[in-house]
């Protein structure tokens, strides 16, 4: 379960742990957070994620009046909130890498987005509706991101791996009605096949393949959405092999058939770009 509570601190934390995962943002004031040992400064919309069990303190400056947002979660629940798109910053994040956001790297937008939405979601109470859960991990997983973001994730990150994850991606895109394999791809990148699935699903959170039918089924919607063009006929023009194959697929992305979402983008006069 995600707890959260906004304090005005009055006093200094002394050193403990526990079994929570902890995320603190800095609403107000300035202070200096110990973790394992090391001194981190966070001033107003800078944050820290304190992995569980790391020993950690918190020292206020005295002079400046401080408020401090808590969010804490226990490692189960923390990993129920994963998904193909942020399970990799997630997994980051809980091995005690980023623990705090690098104010060298912080931008004026990402400092206003933090505290705006800090700021929101303590307005939100500890209780046991399941709207408010689910309207507050939302907020959660979003300083998360904001977080990982302002700390310097993408630089950090290999440059030329990422390059060539970037160029797969886009060989995918530009080629999605050809019969793709997770081989094809690992060579236009010049990747022995095991190395590259490895790097491709880290770099986007997909399999090759699972990548390859989420943008079949894309495309499938962009022309379901824009044209009158026989449903066969836009499985095929889609990259899939035979209609049965982009009926699953397509369910399975978007919750509803082919015929369906065509008549709901009808129903609501939307057209796809």
């Amino acid at each position: 379960m995600l707890w959260t509570s906004s304090v005005m601190l009055r006093r200094d934390i002394d050193q403990h742990q526990h079994n929570l995962h902890e995320f603190v943002v800095c609403l107000k004031g300035a202070v200096n957070i110990s973790l394992n040992g090391e001194m981190h400064h966070l001033s107003t919309g800078d944050s820290v994620f304190i992995p569980a069990e790391y020993l950690h303190s918190i020292c206020i400056t005295q002079e400046i009046e401080t408020k401090l947002l808590f969010a804490c979660i226990d490692p189960l629940s923390f990993n129920t909130l994963s998904t193909h798109a942020n399970s990799l910053y997630l997994k980051t994040l809980s091995q005690g890498r980023f623990l705090t956001n690098n104010v060298n790297l912080n931008t004026i937008h990402c400092t206003e987005e933090m505290q705006k939405i800090a700021t929101e979601i303590a307005t939100y109470p500890n209780s046991s509706s399941p709207l408010h859960a689910c309207l507050k991990e939302n907020l959660y997983l979003r300083l998360l991101l904001i977080h990982i973001s302002s700390a310097g994730y993408e630089k950090n990150k290999d440059t030329h791996s990422s390059l060539r994850m970037t160029n797969a991606q886009n060989w995918i895109n530009n080629n999605y009605t050809m019969d793709i394999t997770l081989d094809k791809v690992a060579n236009h990148v010049n990747i022995s096949r095991s190395h590259f699935a490895r790097q491709f699903r880290q770099h986007t959170g997909f399999s090759v393949i699972e990548y390859l039918l989420k943008v079949r089924c894309d495309a499938g919607a962009k022309m379901l959405a824009s044209s009158n063009t026989d449903i066969t006929e836009i499985a095929f023009a889609s990259g899939f092999s035979n209609l049965s194959h982009f009926y699953r697929h397509f369910k399975r992305r978007f919750g509803i058939t082919p015929g369906a979402f065509r008549q709901m983008i009808r129903h609501q006069g939307i057209t796809a770009q």
